[in-house]
């Protein structure tokens, strides 16, 4: 665990940027400039000199949330999108908006500089960016409009925005260091063990009531919890690449020309078997070619090819077949052997033929005429290879149209009869996405832009893959409202329950710890209290995985003990319930010395006090900041 967390700590800066860049091109946040001039009505926070619009926050919000749900879905837990408390959520998100804006405000006051050079190199070397290797300027454009940004100076923006962070972070990180004897308390601290005993105190769920004005107190209280989750229904217009076979035409000619070029590099095969006189630092050419003309003549005399080569060639993987080496094609050889292969006649021996290996005797043994399929037999794929290549042209050609009416349309309208396509109704959907094609995150992002959800546009022509082009706009837009008490009268009353649960069993936990520490209650008793037994773990680290960490952390944050007095605590579990625990033994090694001086190990250390400078500059920020919440 240390190892790993050394390695992870150990990656450069630029090496972070580039991933940020590849984050952001999956993430499709879709940002435009931090810093712009907005009215007070479009403001979600002024930092200092740079603005943050609602549109940044819904869109990051929107962002978040669904990066919430997939994780969730992920860990095989379903979470009903409308259980996230939004309030919360926006809250979160702007605070990571406002601390991004700080960092870029204090960058650009400390006169850091990012070349246009920097930004072309990272874009350059971005895998997402390239094909075959290369840099293509298509897959970039497609990227930036896929991220709903408006051109490519707007993503170089971004790129300097990440570098610029990057190389101020980086100023505090990459020049921090730690004392050797820091790096030995360290060693000392990491490696410490401790000796416990565990018991759960079981959530206190049995018969609480929940009365009616304590529903209706909590339910007043958290309005916002019970709002209904905010909707669009779409109209889209899909425009697929395979729609377009069946309305382009094959030329016959073009087909017979395909198909001649196509036989025209099918290539006769022949069986050769040969005879290897090897130069080599012991073989001279003149005396291979001498060896070669006296098995020649052998031949003539009547004597066997086979065994010929098994007695006389230097190629051992072939003389044991009798020189075979199977059927060729013209290019499979040196291009000497390949000449007088091919010069032959079945049944013939060629004369002495000199490649970079030595002297050959080529015997052809067979030949045997390429299988050249018919134009019947060859034209489904002949004809769908034409059809591709004017495919592709009427598909790019649709796809631009398709873009300049739906700019110019109010409604879909016009682009759907111009086009020949059906205008599909989807939804209501959240903004987390369904099925189909709103479970595509870059549907649900033009979905709630701003320009598409508020001003009624319709959206941009939207790559949801190679073959598949989206257009649409919001036929409905339905505001979230407020749900009656007595439509989720049941669901509140779980969470006022839940919470009374809880806070019993914290008390309960609370005061069998005081009954411990006091000597009221000893362990046995509470074991008994409680029906069942403590659980005893000795010499137990602090990256100790057999334990849930939180458990873990919670021990290794109690004081040592002592001799005359024993250490409890208790410490709140994932489902409410508690854990009691009695802290019996910390043993600490007394030599770290070995372990501090590892070169890996003083890493660390000094990008963990890094990483507390660069906090402690991120707060000074934020005290010395102005800041306007709207």
């Amino acid at each position: 665990m240390m190892l790993q967390t050394m390695r992870d700590n150990a990656q450069s800066w630029v090496a972070k940027v580039i991933v940020g860049v590849i984050v952001l091109i999956f993430a499709l946040t879709g940002w435009e400039s931090i810093s712009r001039f907005t009215s007070d009505e479009d403001k979600a926070a002024d930092v200092n000199d740079i603005t943050i619009t609602r549109a940044e926050l819904e869109q990051s919000a929107s962002l978040q949330r669904r990066q919430l749900v997939e994780q969730m879905r992920q860990m095989g837990n379903d979470i009903d999108p409308s259980m996230i408390d939004e309030n919360l959520l926006r809250a979160s998100v702007l605070d990571s908006l406002i601390e991004r804006a700080l960092l870029i405000d204090a960058a650009q006051s400390a006169d850091l500089q990012i070349t246009e050079g920097m930004i072309d190199q990272l874009i350059l070397s971005t895998p997402d960016f390239q094909a075959n290797g290369e840099f293509d300027a298509n897959r970039f454009d497609a990227a930036i409009r896929n991220m709903g940004l408006g051109s490519r100076m707007a993503f170089r923006d971004l790129v300097r925005q990440e570098l610029l962070l990057a190389q101020y972070r980086n100023a505090f990180q990459a020049t921090a260091f730690a004392t050797p004897a820091e790096n030995e308390r360290l060693a000392r601290l990491e490696n410490q063990t401790r000796d416990f005993s565990v018991i759960e105190v079981p959530l206190q769920n049995d018969g609480i009531e929940v009365s009616e004005e304590e529903a209706k107190a909590y339910y007043e209280e958290n309005t916002q919890r019970f709002m209904t989750a905010e909707k669009v229904v779409l109209e889209t217009l899909t425009l697929s690449r395979s729609d377009y076979f069946d309305e382009v035409a094959v030329d016959e000619e073009a087909l017979e020309a395909l198909y001649q070029r196509e036989i025209g590099n099918l290539s006769e095969q022949r069986r050769a078997s040969h005879i290897l006189f090897e130069v080599n630092d012991e073989t001279t050419e003149e005396e291979a070619l001498e060896q070669a003309q006296a098995v020649r003549q052998q031949l003539e005399q009547g004597d066997e090819f086979d065994a010929l080569a098994e007695q006389h060639s230097d190629d051992p993987g072939s003389a044991s077949q009798g020189g075979d080496l199977g059927f060729t094609a013209r290019g499979d050889f040196d291009e000497a052997f390949d000449e007088a292969l091919f010069a032959l006649d079945v049944g013939d021996v060629s004369d002495p033929v000199l490649t970079t290996y030595g002297y050959h005797l080529i015997k052809l043994t067979e030949a045997k005429a390429p299988d050249v399929p018919s134009l019947d037999e060859m034209r489904p794929r002949l004809v769908e290879e034409l059809k591709t290549e004017q495919v592709e042209r009427r598909f790019v050609e649709a796809t631009q149209e398709l873009a300049n009416l739906a700019y110019e349309s109010s409604d879909l309208e016009q682009p759907a009869r111009e086009l020949g396509l059906e205008i599909e109704t989807v939804g209501p959907v959240e903004r987390s996405g369904g099925e189909g094609i709103t479970a595509n995150p870059r549907i649900m992002m033009a979905a709630f832009d701003e320009e598409v959800l508020v001003e009624g546009r319709n959206s941009q022509p939207i790559e949801l893959d190679a073959e598949t082009v989206v257009v649409l706009r919001v036929k409905d837009h339905q505001q979230p409202r407020q749900r009656p008490l007595d439509e989720v009268r049941a669901e509140v009353e779980d969470l006022v329950r839940y919470r009374k649960a809880t806070e019993e069993t914290e008390q309960l936990a609370e005061t069998l710890v005081a009954r411990m520490r006091s000597g009221e209650q000893d362990q046995q008793a509470v074991a008994e209290q409680l029906s069942t037994s403590w659980e005893r773990h000795e010499a137990v680290g602090r990256s100790s995985n057999s334990l849930p960490a939180g458990l873990v952390r919670s021990v290794f944050a109690l004081p040592r003990p002592t001799e005359n007095e024993e250490v409890y605590g208790q410490v709140r579990q994932t489902d409410g319930s508690r854990w009691l625990v009695r802290l019996t033994g910390v043993a600490t090694p007394i030599d770290a010395a070995e372990e501090a001086s590892n070169e890996a190990y003083q890493q660390f250390v000094s990008g963990q006090t890094g990483d507390q400078d660069f906090s402690a500059v991120q707060e000074h920020l934020r005290e010395q900041a102005e800041i306007e919440r709207y």
